[in-house]
């Protein structure tokens, strides 16, 4: 049985508006973080999008794994480390901090790292320095790379008419 009882649907426009509007606090900030360290999957959409706006070319990925579609597992698993040069003053970017687990691992490599992702639910919210919305605990985000658009029929059609 699912724990998500509410979906979020969040476009490619959204996206883009909601790394802008983290960009534009992070830098008032951290001008000085040269550097991301995004969170595969998720982290990599908003990971270019952030870099792009920050004007940072030095983007590493730390692979974790924490669900499977919709269950959320108890065991966090490190799929691919990252360079121990990303593990000091490093802008974190993930999609999620949805119950903190993914960050709460990660933070125990780092020093001194910036958090920040577009949604935050409160069990993740302490872990996490910056973000858009906060959502509830039971909604599920239907990001767009996780989304297809479809055709849609009318409601009515020539055939039924």
């Amino acid at each position: 049985m699912s724990v998500y009882n509410q979906d979020r649907y969040v476009s490619w426009d959204d996206i883009q508006a909601m790394c802008r509007h983290l960009a534009v606090r992070i830098h008032a900030e951290h001008p000085d973080i040269n550097r991301i360290l995004a969170i595969t999957r998720g982290g990599l959409f908003p990971a270019g999008i952030l870099a792009r706006e920050l004007n940072i070319r030095m983007i590493e990925t730390v692979g974790i794994e924490s669900y499977n579609e919709q269950d959320q597992s108890n065991k966090v698993t490190i799929l691919k480390s990252f360079s121990p040069d990303y593990a000091e003053n490093v802008l974190v970017v993930d999609d999620l901090a949805d119950t903190g687990k993914t960050l709460g691992v990660l933070r125990e490599s780092l020093v001194r790292p910036v958090v920040t992702t577009l949604f935050v639910k409160p069990l993740g919210a302490a872990l996490v320095d910056y973000y858009v919305e906060a959502v509830p605990q039971d909604t599920w985000i239907r990001f767009p790379w996780d989304t297809a658009r479809q055709y849609v029929p009318p409601l009515v059609s020539a055939k039924n008419s």
